[in-house]
């Protein structure tokens, strides 16, 4: 089995780019150069000898995209090869718009599920696709023999072709079918926009594509000119998207010549400090929200208004993914590879140490630094809130209703079988409660609480070894026991049950819109963000002006 020529010059590519990011820092040209000639050898002759030689025929593309991934899984998570098929992400993040029909898709339980309403005026609301319904095939092809990504991809295509889809949906007996033609779908940035409490204007920003900056000038200028006498700029969950986009948002809120945010990289071109290049087009008292998701261009926009004393942030600590990638145009692929690192203002590295896991930095014990006005910030990894806000405890089974979909499944079937109430701040009555726990019941739903997993080793471990028919006994009652617990679990989180019902259900009911105004009610970052905008004098005093 002879390797292609074509394959050859493919491999030579991948390598190059890759072992020349993995060199060691500081080391001459010469030697890079060295370097570099050497390993190819090294690498070429073991991908030749295993193409050739190895004992079973091997896919010479697969092992090759396997010998990159594996180089490249030593590297940050975010450095990444990308095939011709995938980058419609690319184009996704980029520019907000892929072809498609309109539907953000979830994995739940295994199956792939529209996760929301269709985005209005699209192939996929036109039709009458709603959120809840399962996707069995993708043409003729059944989704439990495709993976998630799979699904998807097969869903989106070049705008102007068919898709089929056959659809599982709570209700009906028989499966649905869907001919679609896919078009070119737009994914605004601005998610929400409107006033609320005393006339503070809340934008929820949810990412950053090259449309975030029109969209929310637009945005802001609509909400100054209804008389907001503040702003909430929601960036909770949001993760990210372009340099240039964070940089063009933070724009709109800071003094010019402002300093944004400046990256630092080892080639050349790499250090560069972007500023303001305008004034504000606002001048109005502004909160920026954040939580743990919140990570890159969202982190980019918190730091420079933390660090100009622009505003207050509150919430949570940052993700904390201070890394720039560029994207390198391979043969028909793309290299997306990490080159710097973002630092705010003041000087802080947004990116935290370790770049799988996400770490509290106020724990950390962060090094100082400091605003324009001389305030106290921590630096070690994201953006740490001027103020944090603790979130209502969530205990392990309320988690694992979630992690199941019970709440979003529950409310699919109930509002398929029940009218709509008349307005979407209804109650949850002790009847729904008394519903939804009949439905778990009906789903064979149990909660597997995590020292049970410890009572069954035991329980194996004491009959292999006779340890006797007493301590089977008592770990029989413990075992008992545990309804008790699980029982009152559910009765002491019935608060954040009825609260997590109640915003599944207003959404099946009346739209994201409406489930997104509830949820704000409910929201105690939203109320905090309220209560110090509202108040003008300790604003000012917590910013130091």
């Amino acid at each position: 089995m002879k390797v292609s020529k074509r394959k050859t010059i493919h491999l030579i590519v991948f390598f190059l780019l890759i072992v020349f990011s993995a060199l060691i820092i500081g080391a001459s040209q010469s030697s890079i150069y060295s370097s570099i000639s050497k390993n190819l050898t090294l690498l070429g002759q073991i991908y030749k000898e295993v193409s050739i030689n190895y004992v079973d025929k091997i896919d010479t593309e697969e092992f090759l995209k396997a010998g990159v991934n594996g180089m490249l899984s030593t590297l940050d998570p975010y450095t990444t090869y990308i095939e011709p098929q995938d980058r419609t992400q690319i184009d996704i993040i980029t520019h907000g718009k892929y072809g498609g029909i309109g539907v953000t898709l979830t994995n739940r339980n295994n199956q792939t599920t529209v996760e929301e309403p269709p985005f209005l005026g699209t192939p996929a609301a036109r039709a009458g696709i709603r959120e809840g319904d399962i996707i069995i095939k993708v043409d003729d092809s059944f989704t439990r023999d495709l993976s998630f990504d799979e699904t998807a991809r097969r869903i989106r295509g070049p705008s102007g072709t068919e898709v089929t889809l056959t659809i599982q949906r709570e209700g009906e007996e028989k499966h649905l079918i869907f001919k679609l033609i896919r078009e070119v779908i737009k994914i605004e940035d601005v998610r929400y926009a409107d006033l609320i409490g005393d006339q503070i204007g809340y934008i929820l920003l949810s990412a950053f594509s090259d449309k975030a900056y029109s969209e929310l000038r637009e945005t802001l200028l609509d909400i100054q000119a209804r008389g907001a006498k503040g702003i909430i700029l929601d960036l909770r969950s949001n993760p990210g998207g372009l340099l240039e986009a964070a940089v063009q948002v933070s724009d709109l809120f800071l003094p010019k010549n402002s300093v944004i945010v400046s990256t630092r990289g080892r080639a050349s071109g790499t250090d560069r400090t972007f500023k303001a290049a305008q004034e504000p087009i606002i001048d109005l008292p502004l909160a920026v929200l954040v939580n743990r998701i919140s990570a890159s261009a969202s982190e980019i926009v918190a730091g420079a208004i933390q660090d100009n004393d622009i505003g207050i942030v509150l919430g949570d600590t940052t993700f904390g993914k201070g890394l720039v990638q560029t994207v390198i145009p391979l043969s028909s692929s793309l290299l997306k590879l990490t080159t710097a690192k973002y630092y705010t203002p003041s000087g802080r590295s947004i990116q935290r140490s370790h770049y799988s896991m996400w770490q509290d930095t106020t724990e950390q014990g962060g090094s100082v630094f400091h605003t324009l006005s001389g305030r106290t910030v921590i630096g070690g990894g994201g953006i740490v809130p001027d103020i944090a806000i603790e979130q209502p405890r969530i205990n392990g089974l309320v988690v694992d209703l979630r992690r199941k979909s019970m709440f979003f499944n529950f409310s699919v079937q109930y509002t398929a079988n029940h009218p709509r109430p008349e307005k979407p701040d209804f109650e949850i009555s002790r009847f729904i409660l008394e519903d939804f726990r009949k439905y778990l019941k009906d789903k064979n739903y149990e909660y597997h609480h995590p020292f049970e997993r410890d009572l069954d080793g035991m329980i194996n471990e004491a009959r292999t070894y006779g340890y006797g028919e007493a301590i089977l006994q008592d770990i029989d009652r413990l075992s008992q026991s545990f309804s008790q617990v699980k029982e009152k679990m559910f009765a002491d989180q019935s608060p954040q049950i009825k609260q997590l019902l109640r915003r599944e259900l207003a959404t099946k009911y009346f739209g994201v819109k409406e489930g997104i105004e509830l949820d704000l009610k409910d929201d105690p970052v939203v109320r905090k963000a309220l209560e110090v905008l509202e108040n003008p004098q300790a604003y000012h005093a917590m910013l130091k002006k």
